[in-house]
C-alpha cells in the first residue's frame, strides 16, 4: 500500500513520486564518428505516442495495451493506467499481467475492495499477489488478515524490504511495540529505497517516537520539513487509521 508498497508498488508514499523516464538520456553527439547516428532512447511520452498509433492499427493488441498501462503506472497516472488495463481485460479477461496491473491501480486510487478482488482473481502465492492482497486488506481495515498474509510472505521472502516495511505499517496501526524496530531494520538495510525510509518516519509518528524518527530521518538524508510532514500523517493515523493516508500515488 514501491509509496505504501503493497503492490511492488506502492509503499505508503505521502507525496507524488518523481516521474520515471522510460529510458536514460542519450549520449552526447559525436560528430567525428562514422556510420549512422545512434538512435536515441524514447521518452515515456514518445513511447506512449507510438503505442497509441499501434493501437489504432490493432485495437485488440493486449501486449501494447499492457505496456501503455505500465508506463502510465510508472508515471503515477493511475486512472489512465486502469483504463489501459481495463481495455486489455476486455480482449483477454484472464490475462494475469493485466489483472495484476489493474489491481495495483485500484489499490493506488483507494479502491481496496476492487484490488482484493483482482488479487483473488490472479491467484497464486507469488510476492506481487501477496503484496497486492495485503495492501487491499489493510485498506479495508482488515489488519489481522493483512498481517497474516505478510507473515506468510516473510517466510518465503525473508529479506524482502517491501514486505517488512508494510508489516511495520500494520504493526504501527495496531499498536505493536515492535513496529518501529521492524521499520528501522528495513530502512537502514543497504538496499533500502526512499519509500522504506519515509515509512520509517511514518511509523515513528504512529508510535510516538518523534525524536528518534527525526534523528533517523536526518541520518537517512530526509529533509527536516519532509520529516515533519510525514510525522504529522503518522500522528493522524493513530486515531484515523487508514483514512489518514488518503490516496496512495505511484511506486
Amino acid at each position: 500500500m514501491s509509496a505504501t508498497s503493497f503492490p511492488k508498488a506502492p509503499l505508503f508514499r505521502l507525496a507524488p513520486a518523481l516521474l520515471v523516464a522510460l529510458a536514460l538520456a542519450g549520449c552526447a553527439d559525436d560528430n567525428s564518428s562514422f556510420g549512422p547516428e545512434p538512435s536515441r532512447p524514447l521518452t515515456a511520452s514518445q513511447r506512449m505516442g507510438e503505442l497509441q498509433v499501434a493501437l489504432r492499427r490493432n485495437p485488440n493488441d493486449v501486449e501494447t495495451l499492457k505496456e501503455y498501462g505500465k508506463i502510465q503506472a510508472d508515471l503515477g497516472q493511475w486512472s489512465q493506467s486502469m483504463g489501459a488495463y481495463r481495455e486489455a481485460l476486455l480482449v483477454k479477461p484472464d490475462d494475469r499481467d493485466a489483472v495484476m496491473g489493474y489491481g495495483r491501480a485500484q489499490l493506488a486510487v483507494g479502491d481496496y475492495a476492487g484490488a482484493l478482488s483482482m488479487a483473488q482473481k490472479a491467484g497464486g502465492t507469488d510476492l506481487p499477489v501477496l503484496l497486492l492482497k495485503s495492501g487491499a486488506l489493510t485498506g479495508l481495515n482488515r489488519l489481522a488478515e493483512a498481517r497474516a498474509v505478510l507473515d506468510a510472505a516473510t517466510r518465503a521472502y525473508p529479506r524482502d524490504l517491501d514486505v517488512r516495511s508494510n508489516i511495520a505499517i500494520i504493526a504501527g496501526l495496531t499498536g505493536d511495540p515492535q513496529a518501529y524496530g521492524i521499520a528501522r531494520a528495513a530502512a537502514f538495510a543497504p538496499d533500502s529505497s526512499y519509500s522504506h525510509r519515509r515509512n520509517l518516519i511514518l511509523v515513528g509518528g504512529m508510535t510516538r517516537q518523534d525524536a528518534t524518527a527525526r534523528a533517523d530521518g536526518q541520518q537517512l538524508g530526509l529533509a527536516r520539513e519532509e520529516i515533519g510532514d510525514i510525522l504529522a500523517v503518522g500522528h493522524r493515523a493513530r486515531t484515523q487509521g487508514m483514512r489518514a493516508f488518503g490516496i496512495m500515488p505511484a511506486i
